[in-house]
């Protein structure tokens, strides 16, 4: 009987025993009830690593995904982002080097945040539906908002509006009657703008008449300068260097593209290149290179235009320039997101109309040395639209997908 009741308790002892270190097991387990993390509270490592591609492509055919077998050197980098809006954004832009302005594309409020998510706050409470694009002036203290408005020719339809507002005041609002967004609408003739990113500057097309004149002007639209004139138009533009404006055809996959210069000083307009179908370019500040990207050989290849030297190389990274962005610290470094796996389409026709979506990596490549880093992995956005703090601490960005607005940290 002793022998039974000993073994009985030695049972029961182990039994117990187990008992303990399952229950300390499940305690420290991290709880995960599928709650969506606080938007800007909640600012998450990215998963870190990459491969220094010293130039090489990936020995994946048409991939980014990193994976280069000759590659000999590990780069871990930690990236931290953040995303700072659960709203479509129709544009942002940086005010200072730690907070950034953005534009609701629902209701065309207007908000300031820290680059790491906090001190959310409202600037405007002017209300202008279906917005698409603002443009933000060097010091964030102006804009272009471009958006849609019923249209108001007895026809079906949207017709696109554009207005230049003054947001100075709204940084010294101190009530709701002081947070209204105040500026000058342009014509509806307008079809295409771009700011300068060094002056208090737009360019726009307008295309009223049967002609299409480029006009430099302020915000306030006042001290107009018509520098060109035209009998067609179809391009999209952009301000990349001090008195350099680029006038891109409209890419398609079946057509020929150029990319133009425009003097905005003499009003002196020459051909950069061109002839190359499905072409897309990004240039530099200093307006000494070009990205670019189109169909060569059937298939859409990435490369670089070096204007000084008159030569055009590989890339190394397979992309499109509007995933790309230049440093402001260092002419010769530039930043890109890049689809982790690219399959040969109809480009850049079926992205732009969202048959093709992509999971970007982020990289940054240095055109002198030719090193290229991967600087965030892919988690599921697909980057247009990316801009870059003055001190290159902080990218933004925003989600083709779903145009949520995220920020990530880089030193």
């Amino acid at each position: 009987m002793d022998k039974k009741i000993t073994k009985i308790i030695i049972f029961a002892g182990i039994v117990i025993f187990a008992a303990v270190i399952v229950f300390a097991y499940l305690v420290s387990r991290p709880v995960n009830n599928g709650a969506e993390e606080e938007v800007g509270g909640g600012a998450g490592t990215f998963p870190t690593g990459g491969e220094s591609q010293g130039g090489r492509r990936s020995s994946r055919s048409g991939g980014n995904d990193g994976s280069d077998s000759s590659s000999k050197k590990q780069n871990q980098e930690a990236a931290a982002l953040i995303r700072l809006t659960n709203v479509p954004v129709s544009g942002a832009g940086f005010y200072g080097t730690s907070s950034v302005l953005y534009m609701e594309r629902a209701t065309g409020h207007i908000y300031k945040v820290k680059t790491d998510g906090t001190e959310r706050t409202r600037l405007s409470n002017t209300t202008i539906l279906k917005t698409f694009d603002s443009l933000w002036s060097p010091k964030g203290d102006k804009l272009a908002v471009r958006y849609f408005e019923e249209s108001s020719g007895g026809e079906a339809g949207l017709d696109v509006k554009t207005f230049l507002a003054s947001a100075g005041h709204l940084f010294k609002a101190t009530s709701t009657e002081e947070m209204v967004l105040r500026g000058v609408a342009l014509p509806d003739s307008v079809t295409e703008v771009a700011a300068s990113p060094f002056e208090d500057k737009v360019f726009y097309l307008n295309g009223a008449g049967g002609m299409t004149e480029g006009i430099v002007s302020g915000y306030d639209n006042k001290n107009q300068k018509k520098i060109f004139e035209l009998p067609f138009g179809e391009f999209n533009v952009s301000w990349p260097a001090k008195d350099i404006i680029a006038l891109l055809t409209k890419p398609s996959y079946t057509a020929d593209g150029y990319l133009y210069f425009l003097n905005q000083k003499t009003g002196s307009l020459s051909k950069a290149f061109g002839g190359i179908k499905g072409l897309t370019a990004l240039v530099s500040p200093a307006g000494d290179k070009i990205v670019f990207s189109g169909i060569v050989n059937g298939s859409m290849e990435t490369m670089i235009f070096d204007l000084k030297k008159n030569s055009i190389s590989s890339f190394g990274i397979k992309t499109f320039p509007e995933k790309c962005t230049w440093s402001r610290k260092n002419k010769d470094m530039i930043y890109c997101a890049a689809p982790a796996n690219f399959t040969d389409g109809k480009y850049p026709d079926s992205w732009y109309q969202g048959e093709q979506s992509f999971d970007d990596l982020s990289w940054s490549k240095n055109l002198i040395t030719g090193e290229i880093k991967i600087i965030s992995q892919k988690f599921g956005a697909d980057v247009i639209n990316p801009k870059i703090s003055e001190d290159d601490a902080y990218l933004i960005f925003t989600d083709k997908n779903n145009g949520h607005l995220w920020s990530l940290k880089l030193k």
